[in-house]
């Protein structure tokens, strides 16, 4: 008696590595565990991670409470019933699992057994045995040729003289991308088809069989299939499984009167189109998460060149402490603080003064980080360089209204402190400093400018302050005083109560305001990067 096969697998892509294996036996378990079905030694793998069975409604896929969860096409699930072409990514591991499985009613294998009696038996075996091994390939490198391949088997069993393959997801974006000769020449001249049919197919998602121009009113009309002495023409959109958008198109056609064409089956060529389709979607799916990985990756760099660019240690001064801190809302942040040693005004070897700046880029992500990082940077040079705050901060703002032309601004405060006491303080749209004096009173700031980069023309101006011994400075981003509750009110209209100036006044005031702004958002994540710096002067 033979061995039932399985009647479904995974394509299962570690990196470059991609491999298939078959959903057998059920229940299959799938963890880090080396007894697992499917055993993954990854740190983002439970070692029993999930499992996979099958009930009425058919395969199941099922979360094993993992520590990093079960995705199923992006969505963290408990439980989810499979469809042909789903993905399940295990947690953060980047490992996808493609599940496919054999094919249904209308395949060329099931059509097979139909149709085993027809000359074409031989052909269709061969056809059917090749769609399955190539769904293995999901590679858009060798995609065209498992096309072209499809096309030699497909023209033998139709008779038809020649053969096109479109993608595309609308008539005026589809392309060739590959042709084949009944003689097994590769085409690459699409010029004399039927445009209109190809078309009219796209346009419409319906499939156009015409076996006989001469005998069948749907040739009437179609100029092409005269111009070009075309008899017999076969068009079938090719449509994504879940989605049934467009991807492509499959094109027969033939000069000569075939009785092949007419006679070979309708759903055997439907089930051509339909393996091409499967083929053209697990190509781009598997392109898709190259490419979401590649980005990964990419800001996995840009988030630690970024981390590198913000000192994870501040510097120390006489009589000074500070303290810093900020959290991105997304892999890199447009916020930034610096603390630059300056000056050196009494000889000494060592500065005697130093300039601390919290910055927030508009927008967020990877043009947000990158541009945060230009700002810093050449706040940098121009303080070390001995300019002041304002000529500093015009120089930016001229960059940016003359690069960036008002499509990005940065708002920032900025404070120059000299050791002793003596202080000014530069905002621009920025938040306003708190200032914390020993009493515990709080003040804020708000004198200031316009952001800067937006106005070409704008000036600035800073402010003098004298910093008693005792007194705190808190520079901070809006992320801190517009992160919201559920209910969308915002921290920032509590930020002036006794309960925040006491966590102000703290020992550690930027583990104390953290800790509130969590517990006012009730577990909801914030929209905004989020940082603080907090100068203390000391007796």
């Amino acid at each position: 008696m033979d061995t039932p096969q399985p009647t479904a697998r995974l394509v299962v892509r570690e990196g470059e590595q991609t491999r298939t294996v078959p959903i057998d036996p059920l229940p299959f378990t799938i963890g880090r565990q080396a007894d697992r079905n499917l055993s993954l030694q990854n740190a983002h793998v439970s070692r029993e991670h999930a499992i996979i069975h099958r009930d009425a409604e058919g395969y199941v896929v099922q979360d094993l409470g993992s520590s990093h969860g079960t995705l199923v096409n992006g969505v963290r699930i408990d439980r989810a019933l499979l469809k042909p072409g789903d993905r399940i990514q295990l947690g953060q591991s980047g490992i996808v699992l493609l599940f496919v499985t054999a094919h249904d009613q209308t395949s060329a294998r099931s059509l097979l057994s139909r149709f085993a009696g027809d000359a074409a038996g031989s052909e269709l075996e061969k056809l059917s045995l090749f769609l399955q091994a190539a769904q293995s390939f999901n590679n858009t490198r060798v995609l065209n040729d498992v096309l072209g391949t499809m096309l030699e088997y497909t023209l033998r069993l139709t008779g038809a003289e020649r053969g096109f393959v479109f993608l595309g997801d609308s008539p005026a974006t589809l392309r060739l991308e590959c042709g084949l000769s009944r003689e097994g020449i590769p085409l690459s001249d699409d010029s004399k088809i039927s445009r209109s049919i190809v078309r009219d197919a796209a346009t419409s998602g319906q499939e156009y069989f015409i076996g006989d121009a001469t005998g069948d009113g749907r040739a009437v009309g179609r100029e092409s299939m005269v111009l070009h002495d075309l008899m017999s023409v076969m068009a079938i959109p090719l449509r994504g499984r879940s989605t049934d958008r467009l991807l492509g198109l499959l094109y027969l056609d033939s000069h000569l009167r075939t009785s092949t064409l007419n006679r070979v089956s309708r759903d055997i060529l439907h089930a051509i189109a339909t393996e091409a389709a499967n083929l053209v979607e697990n190509a781009r799916m598997v392109q898709a998460e190259r490419a979401a990985d590649l980005m990964r990756n990419e800001l996995a760099i840009a988030a630690s060149i970024q981390q590198s660019i913000i000192p994870s240690q501040l510097p120390t001064f006489p009589r000074t402490r500070l303290m810093a801190k900020t959290v991105s809302c997304t892999e890199v942040g447009g916020d930034f603080y610096d603390v630059i040693p300056v000056g050196n005004s009494a000889g000494n070897s060592e500065n005697d003064a130093f300039v601390a700046i919290v910055a927030d880029v508009s927008g967020k992500g990877m043009s947000a980080a990158l541009l945060a990082s230009i700002i810093q940077g050449m706040m940098y040079a121009q303080l070390k360089g001995g300019a002041s705050l304002v000529e500093a901060v015009t120089t930016v703002n001229s960059f940016l209204c003359s690069r960036v032309s008002g499509q990005k601004y940065v708002t920032l405060a900025a404070v120059y402190y000299k050791l002793g006491g003596a202080a000014e303080i530069l905002n621009c749209g920025h938040i306003p400093p708190a200032l914390i004096h020993p009493d515990g009173r709080v003040e804020t700031l708000s004198d200031g400018d316009v952001p800067v980069g937006l106005l070409s023309g704008a000036t600035f101006h800073s402010i003098p302050l004298t910093l008693q011994p005792g007194t705190r400075l808190v520079l901070l981003s809006d992320g801190v005083t517009e992160a919201e509750d559920p209910s969308g009110n915002q921290f920032g209209s509590t930020f002036t109560s006794t309960e925040v100036a006491s966590e102000l006044a703290a020992p550690d005031p930027i583990r104390a305001i953290f800790a509130s702004m969590h517990r006012f958002c009730q577990g909801a994540q914030p929209s905004d990067d989020c940082t603080m710096l907090v100068i203390d002067t000391t007796t």
